[in-house]
């Protein structure tokens, strides 16, 4: 029996990384690196040992601190745990990547960017962050950089997926609020690109295979408002609910933390260079409703 190829991940707990485990725990030898496997990913002497055990092989960097809002309120503290999280923790994963020699796949986020462009985000646009969340992920987008060790960088944009009851990511979040009739006024002047966690998990499968170096937007086909996302839900899940319409511009005002109004994201590098197809919102939304169905 030959045996399985070992992939070491940092948050393979969280939402993207246990459903990557989910779908290719036959393919692949898992092994995670997080707390919940008492690895602090902000000290480098674990992180080192940690890694050292192992041959040269592939390290999925997925663990950070996502919460936007909260880490708002640690704006400008690079003694908080979102830049020790972010920031340094990815600084030691890279460093010990490149002293050992392991290939890194580094999961950033869209949020790198500020929102203001019309058009589709490119891998070659600027990045300048307007909040401290993507601030300090674009800080860590630079550490891998200038680690010197063999990398690519991969950009997620709103993921979702089926099952994950220790979270709820934005899709599940607006059936929850339709089921109780609590859904919020919804934007229709804001542009995102939701995107089916299993489409992200099958582009880091090529990733591996293929090791590519550089930036890649593994980010859906759709990018709508809110409103219109809403909307696809309902008909999709057959919920009649109140959709109501609200102003991104109007909701700024009275709410003044940095939010980003236009984050249109291409992903057409990835279906150049690897003939990968992200899944349209309505595709991806069908088959998450089969998923649901099925559970």
């Amino acid at each position: 029996m030959v045996s399985k190829p070992t992939i070491i991940g940092t948050g393979l707990s969280g939402m993207v990384g246990s459903r990557l485990l989910e779908l290719f725990q036959d393919k692949y030898n898992f092994i995670n690196l997080d707390l919940t496997t008492n690895v602090d990913i902000t000290d480098i002497a674990t992180v080192d040992q940690a890694l050292s055990q192992h041959q040269p092989t592939t390290v999925i960097h997925l663990a950070a601190f996502t919460d936007v809002s909260k880490a708002y309120e640690e704006k400008a503290n690079k003694q908080g745990k979102v830049y020790k999280v972010n920031t340094l923790g990815t600084k030691n994963i890279a460093q010990t990547c490149q002293k050992h020699s392991h290939y890194l796949i580094h999961i950033s986020t869209d949020f790198v960017f500020d929102g203001t462009k019309k058009t589709s985000y490119v891998e070659t646009d600027k990045p300048n962050p307007i909040e401290w969340y993507g601030q300090t992920k674009f800080w860590a987008e630079q550490e891998v950089q200038q680690s010197g060790c063999q990398h690519v960088i991969a950009r997620l944009a709103f993921p979702f997926r089926a099952d994950f009851p220790q979270k709820l990511d934005l899709v599940r979040n607006i059936i929850a609020k339709m089921k109780t009739n609590s859904l919020h006024p919804m934007f229709t002047d804001q542009i995102i690109t939701p995107t089916f966690i299993d489409d992200i998990c099958q582009a880091l499968r090529v990733f591996i295979n293929k090791k590519p170096t550089g930036i890649y937007h593994l980010v859906g086909s759709t990018s709508l408002s809110p409103h219109q996302l809403a909307q696809k839900i309902a008909t999709t899940f057959n919920l009649k609910a109140d959709i109501k319409p609200s102003s991104f511009k109007d909701f700024i005002k009275q709410h003044p933390r940095p939010r980003q109004q236009y984050l249109k994201i291409s992903n057409q590098k990835l279906k150049k260079d690897f003939s990968i197809t992200m899944s349209d919102i309505d595709s991806a939304l069908k088959a998450l409703k089969d998923q649901v169905a099925s559970a």
